[in-house]
């Protein structure tokens, strides 16, 4: 990748809805695309059917006392608007301690139009985990040249102590440190050195002992603990969930098909995250 384009701060949109109560964590995140800062989005979605029902005469709602009764649509935008409020304050708080730029947007809209609409000047995407599906069909449908080059599905709790696990195709293994700078290797090792967890990297087929070398030889120069080299046989779903378990972070190359994606992401407790690089991507099945 051209070092100027490398250097330059990105956008990371970070999608929520404003009925899933998730906390999330700006550390990680400016590290997403880069070291440079980058400038945060946030996007709280308000689904207008949520409304809708609450207008219908049979709309019900469960207190913390276990009792029933009628859901009131002014009851429910109180609570949106807190729920707005909460995370205006947050964003604020926390790009102030981090000293990075963010703005925050409240939507209400369909939850896929809010997305395909944010998601045209974002180079990283941030949805919760229940949001997996829009995303990762807009995620597929985008062609190249695309602005948006991450995707990242995260649980209501992240981060969470445990490896940055990468899926490499041995090609990306085996080429030198230039053609690392634009693939999901990179990415891979700076968010390991950025947080200080160890590295494991999955490699469809073989790895032969000099591309382990060259790979040994990278994490060494960034700083990063490899802590293994696993090859597998393909990139199955049960492959995948099984490597990544304990995983704080699984990187997935573009290629990856969405259902595999979405798939693993649910297996999963800690965070999910497609990478758009020039490197082929590996095939994954089922």
């Amino acid at each position: 990748m051209n070092e100027n384009i490398e250097r330059r701060a990105g956008r990371i949109l970070i999608a929520l809805s404003a009925e899933v109560e998730t906390r999330l964590s700006l550390d990680v995140y400016r590290y997403l695309l880069g070291d440079a800062p980058p400038t945060f989005v946030g996007l709280l979605v308000e689904n207008p059917r949520l409304i809708a029902h609450a207008r219908a005469a049979l709309a019900r709602e469960i207190v913390l006392s276990g009792v029933e009764r009628r859901l009131e649509p002014e009851s429910l935008e109180r609570q949106l608007r807190a729920r707005w409020s909460e995370l205006r304050r947050w964003f604020e708080t926390e790009s102030a301690r981090l000293g990075i730029a963010a703005e925050v947007t409240l939507v209400r809209d369909d939850p896929r139009q809010a997305l395909a609409k944010a998601i045209e000047r974002a180079d990283a995407l941030v949805v919760e985990r229940d949001a997996a599906a829009d995303a990762l069909e807009l995620w597929s449908s985008l062609t190249r040249p695309a602005t948006l080059r991450a995707l990242l599905l995260a649980p209501p709790r992240w981060p969470v102590a445990g490896d940055v696990v990468v899926l490499a195709d041995p090609g990306a293994l085996a080429a030198d440190s230039e053609a690392h700078r634009a693939s999901e290797i990179e990415t891979a090792l700076r968010l390991a050195r950025r947080t200080g967890a160890p590295l494991t990297v999955l490699a469809t087929g073989s790895v032969d002992e000099n591309a382990r070398g060259r790979l040994a030889r990278h994490a060494r120069e960034s700083g990063v603990r490899l802590a293994a080299v696993i090859p597998l046989r393909s990139a199955t779903l049960d492959a995948l969930a099984d490597a990544a378990r304990h995983a704080s972070v699984l990187i997935l190359p573009s290629g990856i098909s969405p259902e595999i994606a979405a798939a693993v992401a649910t297996r999963l407790r800690g965070a999910t995250l497609l990478w758009r690089s020039t490197a082929s991507p590996p095939e994954a099945r089922t």
